[in-house]
C-alpha cells in the first residue's frame, strides 16, 4: 500500500483530482458520502477547505493532501476505519471537513485523494506533520497488516516497528518487523516518479538505455561518457554540491528527464557485487560540467530540429532496411514520404516565414497610405482655394505686392498669374489620384516580386542549416562507428578492418575537400 500525506498550496490540486481522460484517470468519483461538511463541487470544496488557512499570520500551506493507494478494492467501511486512524494519527479533529475523490485506473485498484484544511477546527491552529514520512509508512504497514494485504518492502523497518510500539500496537510491531527490508536508493524516489509523468517518461526504457550504455563502455567509467552521448544522454552540473563536487546529472535528451547518474547507477545495481558508486568519485571521473539549467536551456532550444532530423534519421534507416530485402516499390514509396516530410514546415518555420512576408507587404501598405494622404490633402486644398472670389483676391493681391516693389504693370500681371496657376484646383487633385493609382499597379506587382524573393531567400536559408545539421550528424554517427570499430578491435595484431580504415579515410578527404571514395 502507499499512503502520502502532503500539505501544499491548493494550486492545481483541483484539476489533478478531477483529471480523466486519455494518459489519465478513466474515472473520476467524488465520494459524497465519504466526504463531509463540503459542497458537491469540486472547486468550491477545496476553497472551502483553504479558506481557515488565510486567518492564520505567516501560514503558507492552505490543505493537506493525503493520498492512498491500496492493493485491493477496498469497502466503505473499511474506507472509513482508515480515515479515522488518520485523523486520529495527525490530530485532526473528529468531524473536521474533508473531500475525498476516487479515482479508476487501468486494473490498478481505485486509489483515494483524501483534501482536509490545514486549520484545527477545534483549536484554529495550523495542523502539525512533522516527520510525515515515517508516520505515513508506518500507516501503511498497519493498514497492510490489517487489511490482510502484501507487506511491501521498505527502508524503515525498524522505525516502523517502533513507532507501531509507541502506538501500543506490539503485535503489529512484530509482524512488520520481519517484513522485507529494501535496499536504500534501489526504489524509484516519489520526485522522480513525479517528474516521469510529468514529462512522460518511460522510466524502463530509460533504465534500458543506461545499462546498454554501461555494457558498451565495458564497465569503464573513463569511456562511460562517449556511450552515453551515443544512447542520447548527456552531463550535466547540478546544484547540490558533496565535498565541494556538484553531483553529475544525467539528462536524457528527448524528455529532457535529470537524475543523479551516481543514484541511477546504483539503482541499477551495475556494479554487482562490488562497492556502491560514490558521488565525489563520480564527479571526479567527469570533471567540469556545464550547469544543468544551461544544458537543459540549450537542448529547449535545439528541440525542434532535433527531433525532426530523429524522424529523418528513423525515415533512412527504413528506406536501407528495405533496399536491403529487396522491396524496391515500397523503398521508393518511403524515399518519397520522406522528401515530403524533409520539406514540410514546421509551425515555428511557418511563422517565421509569414513575419517575413507580412514585414514586405507592410512596408508596401504604410506607402500607399501616405500616397492616398497627399491625394486627399490636395482635394481638400481644391475645395479651400479653387472658388473664383478665391482666385481673384488672389490675383489682386499678388500683383499689387508686386506693383509696391516699383515693377512695372506687365510683370505684376505674369507673377500674379502664374501664382494664381499654381494654387490647387479639383483638376490637379484628380490627376494627382490617377498618378498615384497608377503607381500603386505598378508596385503591386513590384510587392509580389518583392515577396517571392523573401520566401526564395527565406527557403535558400533553410536549406543551407538543414545541409549543416545533416553533415553535423553524418560526421557524429561516423565518429561514433569508428570508435565503436576501434573498440572492438583494439586486441587485434593486424590492425582495425577495412571498413574501419575506409571510413577514417573518408572522414580525411571530407575535410580535405577531396572525393570520399
Amino acid at each position: 500500500m502507499y499512503l502520502e500525506s502532503i500539505p501544499r498550496r491548493l494550486g492545481g490540486l483541483g484539476r489533478h483530482l478531477m483529471d480523466a481522460g486519455r494518459g489519465s484517470n478513466e474515472r473520476v468519483i467524488v465520494r459524497h458520502d465519504l466526504s463531509r461538511d463540503v459542497p458537491h463541487d469540486v472547486t468550491l470544496a477545496l476553497r472551502m477547505l483553504a479558506a481557515p488557512a488565510h486567518r492564520v499570520t505567516r501560514m503558507k500551506r492552505e490543505v493537506v493532501h493525503i493520498v492512498i493507494s491500496p492493493e485491493r478494492m477496498l469497502s466503505t467501511d473499511e474506507l472509513e476505519t482508515m480515515l479515522r486512524t488518520i485523523e486520529k494519527e495527525y490530530g485532526i479533529p473528529d468531524g473536521s471537513a474533508r473531500l475525498l475523490v476516487e479515482h479508476e485506473k487501468g486494473e490498478r485498484a481505485r486509489h483515494y485523494h483524501v483534501v482536509y484544511s490545514m486549520v484545527s477546527e477545534a483549536t484554529g491552529r495550523a495542523l502539525r506533520f512533522n516527520r510525515s514520512g515515517d508516520r505515513d509508512e508506518m500507516l501503511a504497514r498497519r493498514f497492510e497488516i490489517e487489511l490482510g494485504e502484501k507487506i511491501q518492502p521498505s527502508t524503515r523497518v525498524e522505525r516502523t516497528a517502533e513507532l507501531l510500539r509507541q502506538r501500543g500496537l506490539a503485535d503489529l510491531a512484530e509482524i512488520a518487523a520481519q517484513g522485507p527490508v529494501a535496499e536504500k536508493g534501489r526504489r524509484t524516489s516519489k520526485a522522480e516518479t513525479r517528474q516521469n509523468d510529468r514529462l512522460g517518461v518511460d522510466q524502463v526504457l530509460l533504465d534500458e538505455r543506461l545499462r546498454q550504455a554501461w555494457r558498451q563502455s565495458g564497465n569503464d567509467m573513463s569511456r562511460l561518457r562517449l556511450e552515453l552521448d551515443a544512447m542520447g544522454f548527456c552531463l550535466a552540473a547540478g546544484d547540490q554540491r558533496i565535498a565541494g563536487v556538484p553531483i553529475v546529472m544525467l539528462v536524457d535528451v528527448e524528455t529532457l528527464k535529470s537524475t543523479s547518474l551516481t543514484r541511477h547507477l546504483n539503482r541499477l545495481a551495475l556494479h554487482g557485487n562490488g562497492p556502491r558508486f560514490r558521488e565525489v568519485a563520480i564527479g571526479a571521473n567527469f570533471g567540469e560540467l556545464p550547469p544543468l539549467a544551461e544544458t537543459t536551456a540549450n537542448l529547449r532550444k535545439d528541440a525542434l530540429p532535433r527531433s525532426a532530423d530523429a524522424v529523418l534519421f528513423e525515415f533512412d534507416r527504413m528506406v536501407a532496411e528495405m533496399e536491403a530485402d529487396g522491396e524496391r516499390e515500397e523503398a521508393a514509396k518511403a524515399k518519397k514520404g520522406r522528401a515530403r516530410l524533409d520539406t514540410r514546415l514546421s509551425t515555428l518555420e511557418r511563422d517565421d516565414l509569414r513575419a517575413r512576408q507580412k514585414q514586405v507587404r507592410d512596408r508596401y501598405r504604410q506607402r500607399d497610405r501616405i500616397r492616398r494622404a497627399r491625394v486627399n490633402r490636395a482635394f481638400i486644398a481644391a475645395g479651400l482655394f479653387a472658388g473664383p472670389e478665391t482666385r481673384k483676391a488672389a490675383f489682386y493681391l499678388v500683383a499689387a505686392g508686386v506693383l509696391a516693389t516699383g515693377a512695372g504693370l506687365m510683370p505684376a500681371l505674369v507673377v500674379a498669374g502664374i501664382a494664381v496657376a499654381a494654387i490647387p484646383t479639383f483638376h490637379s487633385a484628380r490627376r494627382l489620384r490617377a498618378i498615384t493609382d497608377q503607381a500603386a499597379m505598378l508596385e503591386r506587382v513590384e510587392m509580389a516580386r518583392e515577396v517571392q524573393d523573401e520566401t526564395r531567400s527565406f527557403f535558400r536559408e533553410r536549406a543551407i542549416r538543414q545541409k549543416a545539421m545533416s553533415e553535423k550528424a553524418y560526421a557524429q554517427h561516423a565518429r561514433m562507428r569508428i570508435h565503436r570499430n576501434r573498440q572492438r578491435n583494439a586486441l587485434t595484431p593486424e590492425g582495425p578492418p577495412t571498413g574501419v580504415r575506409r571510413a577514417v579515410q573518408g572522414s580525411a578527404n571530407r575535410r580535405r575537400g577531396g572525393p570520399e571514395r
